[in-house]
Parts: structure tokens; sequence; C-alpha cells
């Protein structure tokens, strides 16, 4: 992975770096990459729900507790500029706390991700971010702000707040909506937990320091990419740039994000997010995410993207998560 990662550094994107799968020391990767790197994203809590710090809030990853830590520490001291990623609603360890937990239409309870529309998952999350702003960070990155798929969340409590609403029965169904009509008022309402908890958020960490607070935004071809992401999950990017102005689009996290240059397919995936000019000229930042950059052609790929797109800042993962299939199954709600 060596290689890769050099060419990552060199060519001026910003490496994300998550200790479950780089693992590294913070000490042996500054030595050898120090001189190449200006700005650096470092994962602070994991999917898995745990923390690379100590957290007051959280619990604390066993293996790599005091990664984000040392390694933000260390980088600010050698004039490097990091940006924290924290996963908000991706949360393995919430998910399998019964007031946390996320439900399908059918009742199903689903994994690896917690409801939104539980008040305290905003406060639990907002309390984390303000134990990260308090290192020395340039940015705060959000990940997995969202729902996990267009069928959830039907918990009691989501079904009881909507159905109150809109005087209907409690035990509703996806399909019921669909038939009633119901569900363009069932994805604001959906939205309106993601952009109350991005509030949450922002308002407690600029309390703290003046930084910029970003989200990621699932934009994948099988979901509608940035237009879709509102119904899949609850991401309505109009209403949550209202709070924030820097939005990370997340590239085909689920397809193919590496067409070859100049193919029909890759001259596709401009037009698909050639909105990002507009969003640009009305004050917005966007940046581009991808995963799974492994290779030099790529690399070459992502930064011709971000080229066209003309957009300022890209981050890249040169691995997939390892539990990308999981994840993906729920996210596409196969």
């Amino acid at each position: 992975m060596s290689d890769i990662l050099q060419e990552i550094l060199k060519s001026g994107a910003i490496l994300v770096i998550d200790p479950t799968v780089i693992q590294t020391n913070p000490d042996d990767f500054l030595d050898h990459y120090g001189h190449m790197v200006d700005a650096i994203s470092l994962v602070a809590k994991g999917r898995s729900g745990f923390t690379f710090y100590q957290s007051n809030s959280a619990p604390k990853d066993k293996t790599n507790g005091v990664f984000f830590h040392s390694f933000c520490t260390i980088a600010d001291n050698m004039g490097i500029k990091v940006d924290a990623v924290t996963y908000v609603h991706g949360d393995n360890f919430l998910s399998q706390n019964t007031d946390f937990q996320l439900s399908s239409s059918d009742g199903a309870t689903i994994a690896s991700y917690s409801c939104p529309s539980q008040e305290n998952m905003e406060k639990y999350s907002a309390a984390i971010a303000s134990e990260i702003a308090h290192y020395p960070i340039e940015s705060l990155v959000l990940d997995d702000l969202m729902l996990a798929s267009k069928r959830t969340c039907f918990c009691d409590r989501c079904r009881r707040l909507f159905a109150s609403k809109w005087n209907i029965e409690r035990d509703f169904s996806f399909e019921y909506l669909e038939s009633r009509d119901l569900m363009e008022n069932w994805n604001d309402e959906r939205s309106t937990y993601i952009n109350r908890t991005l509030r949450e958020i922002t308002d407690t960490v600029k309390n703290l320091k003046n930084i910029d607070i970003s989200f990621v935004l699932k934009a994948d071809k099988e979901t509608g990419f940035i237009t879709g992401a509102n119904e899949f999950f609850g991401q309505n990017i109009t209403e949550l740039a209202k709070i924030t102005n820097n939005i990370i689009i997340h590239v085909n996290p689920w397809s193919e994000s590496f067409p070859a240059k100049n193919s029909p397919e890759y001259q596709h995936l401009v037009s698909s997010f050639s909105i990002l000019s507009e969003y640009s000229r009305s004050g917005i930042k966007p940046s581009l995410y991808f995963w799974n950059v492994d290779s030099k052609e790529k690399l070459d790929v992502a930064i011709q993207l971000k080229d066209d797109l003309k957009v300022e800042k890209i981050y890249l993962e040169p691995s997939l998560p390892h539990d990308f299939t999981k994840r993906r199954t729920i996210n596409l709600g196969f």
C-alpha cells in the first residue's frame, strides 16, 4: 500500500486515515511521509462507534484508543493541517441499543445505523463533536449523517411522530405512504431529523471554535446521485446547505467510481455532477470523496474529475471499509 499512499500524497489530495484500515504508527507514518503532507484527514470516531481518543461520551477503541490524539498532536506540531472525521448515524455500537435501533418498513431491525429521530442521538453526536473540536483541527467532517435507506426508519417512535402529524394509523408501511401520496411528506420528515442533527452539532462546535464543518453526501448512480440522496438517505442538500456550506460529495460509493477518462461513462459522471458549479457560484464549497483508490490509474481519474468539476478539495481512501458489502446491501435496500 505504501506506493499508492505516496502517490496520493504527491497528488495534493487529502488522504483519509482510519487506523483500523491503514494500520500504522503515527510516528512511523509522519517520519516516512511527513515531508510530503500539507493536510491530512484522520478518523476520530469510526463506524464501529468507538473513538480513537479518550472520550467522555463514547466508548474508546481498545486497540487504537490513542491514535487520533497522538497523530493529531504530532501533525499539528509539524505544521500539518488536520481534518477530523466522525461517523454520526453509521454506528455499530449504538445500533445495538434498543433506544437507538433503526427499523425497516416490515419491522426488521437494521444493523449498523442508529435512528436520527431520537433527540438523545443529536446530543450524543454534538458531545462527541465538541470533544474532537478541542483538538488542533482545521475542520470537522461528518460522515454517515443519514438514514440507512429509503425504507427506514419505521421504528415505533418515527411512526408515532409522523402518524400524529398527519392523522393516520400508527402501524403504516412504506407501501401505504406511496398509496396515499404521503411519500413527499415522509421524506420531509426524515430530512428534518438529519437537518436537526447537523444544526445541533454545528451550533455546539461553533460555540467552541470557528472551524469549518462539512457533511458527506452519498451520491451513487444506484440512488439517483445528488438529488436521490434525499429520498434514500434523508439528505436534502438544499436544507443542509443552509446550515453549513461545506459539502463533500462521496462519488459512487456503491458503484464503479473510476471509468476510463474520456469514456462515455466518465462523461456521464461529469454531467451528473455538473450542478456543483451552480452550488459553487451560490457560495457553497463542494469537495469530492472516493473510496478504493488503490492504483495510479484510479487516482488519475479521481484527480481529473476534481479538475473537471472545479472543486477545491478531494478526500481519498485507498481501501474499502471492512463491512463494505453489508453497508452496501443496507444502503441500497436489498
